[in-house]
């Protein structure tokens, strides 16, 4: 009985030193951050550019989704109600009260918080506002007024930092709302976009007017075609940062001026909205709706290429869909904000219950390059085109990690990216100690999009 009691144990060392140097071997010489995709595929959406001239969407195509984008974005200042009921916009109240929710320093939040939320957010009286107004820096939305994150467990992959549950969207600068709430405090206010429904700080929207609004909708759009753009005064004073994705009204256009003026919207000590005029040069913006080709595409890809992942646009970064929301957004091309309602934006393709071979098959086949989002629950991405060298579709994505596989416990690991990257569909495929088949993202897409067609 010993014998064979020494003979397991040495059968179970010899089972851990053999997990062990596997683990090793995958991990040795790995670079974090870093997959062969990313040194085998050129990180510029320029080299796959097939057409430089031709437009991608028709001229009348494009029109039409223009006034769609026109109407949706004003939509706040034409509501007689609000778009979302208290269901909509309490959600995190509910939601949280059956999870162990966690605060900035990992540890259990305490068992009166979510009551404090409850009352400061003052639900029995929602809606008690109807005010139109405007984002007047790049302002976060939150799902409960408060600034404080929120997270689940953080000792487990794929939790904790940056994955706080509160942060629900990046609204840019100059972004109509209507405000349909305010917290019992005073410090934050209930705000609607066409997209979506939160919490933001009274300190970073400014009420409209029958006169601004009218100068501000009946101009012409310009949309910026960089990030990190100092928006300023005409006497330097710092107003916010443009980026990718925001458009303001244009002012007038010099066509020999290397400059737009257009106009920002400021925030007086009263908290109503004022237009000043900002100047801001043609390389970094372009009247709206740009020109749909590939050049323009991948000029605005290049723009935020290598960004940070922003979960809901923590830090003024991107997630998946703000990412392509962003992108279309010049375009003319109104998506929504998260991943799910992006799927349904367009042409649904499904591909569920084929073979990985069959979904990269139809992706070659029916889906067009830099108009069609791939979507997996949880994430998308968009087409850009086939990789001669690799044989297989390329993507354009924002992403966090990819799953792996830990020794000796029931959860998967995560191998951070953690950035905007062009990739195959299966970035990872040669890490030994990756998922499978869960961490190869070909596997669980579910369909795709055509955004245009």
């Amino acid at each position: 009985m010993k014998t064979q009691s020494k003979q397991s144990g040495n059968v179970f060392r010899v089972f851990v030193l053999v997990t062990f140097c596997m683990l090793l071997l995958a991990c040795a010489a790995r670079e974090p951050g870093m997959v062969r995709d990313l040194k085998m595929l050129p990180q510029d959406a320029a080299e796959f550019v097939t057409d430089e001239q031709t437009l991608l969407i028709s001229e009348d195509g494009q029109m039409e989704m223009y006034q769609d984008f026109l109407m949706k974005f004003y939509s706040p200042w034409h509501r007689n109600n609000p778009k979302f009921d208290a269901e909509q916009v309490f959600w995190g109240l509910n939601r949280f009260k059956s999870r162990t929710i966690y605060g900035e320093n990992n540890l259990p939040l305490p068992d009166g918080w979510l009551a404090e939320m409850k009352r400061t957010s003052d639900i029995d009286n929602y809606p008690s506002m109807h005010l139109r107004a405007i984002t007047t820096s790049n302002a976060s939305m939150r799902v409960l007024p408060t600034h404080r994150p929120l997270f689940y467990n953080p000792s487990q992959p794929g939790e904790g930092f940056p994955f706080d549950y509160l942060q629900n969207s990046l609204v840019p600068a100059g972004t109509p709302v209507l405000i349909t709430h305010m917290s019992q405090d005073n410090q934050w206010v209930l705000a609607e976009t066409d997209y979506a429904a939160g919490w933001m700080r009274w300190t970073e929207i400014a009420t409209v007017d029958q006169d601004f609004m009218q100068i501000y909708e009946n101009g012409s759009l310009a949309g910026f075609t960089v990030d990190e753009t100092s928006v300023l005064t005409d006497k330097g004073m710092f107003l916010f940062e443009g980026r990718v994705g925001m458009s303001l009204p244009l002012k007038s256009e010099t066509v020999l001026s290397a400059f737009y003026d257009v106009f920002a919207p400021v925030r007086d000590k009263n908290g109503d909205a004022h237009l000043v005029t900002v100047r801001i040069g043609k390389d970094k913006m372009s009247v709206m709706p740009f020109q749909p080709t590939q050049n323009k595409m991948a000029s605005l890809l290049n723009a935020m290429m290598g960004q940070k992942y922003g979960w809901g646009g923590l830090y003024e970064n991107r997630d998946c869909s703000a990412l392509l929301k962003d992108l279309f957004s010049g375009f003319g091309i109104f998506l929504p904000r998260n991943s799910r309602q992006q799927a349904q934006a367009g042409y649904f393709i499904p591909m569920q219950g084929i073979s990985a071979q069959a979904k990269m098959d139809l992706i070659s086949e029916h889906g067009r390059p830099w108009l069609t989002i791939l979507y997996m629950p949880g994430h998308v991405m968009l087409y850009i085109g086939h990789d001669a060298v690799l044989d297989e579709p390329v993507i354009y994505h924002s992403m966090w990690g990819l799953r792996t596989w830990r020794p000796f416990s029931a959860n998967h690991g995560r191998w951070i990216i953690g950035r905007t990257v062009i990739t195959s569909l299966q970035p990872g495929k040669e890490m030994r100690d990756i998922a499978r088949p869960e961490g190869l993202l070909l596997e669980r897409i579910t369909g795709m999009v055509l955004v245009a067609y």
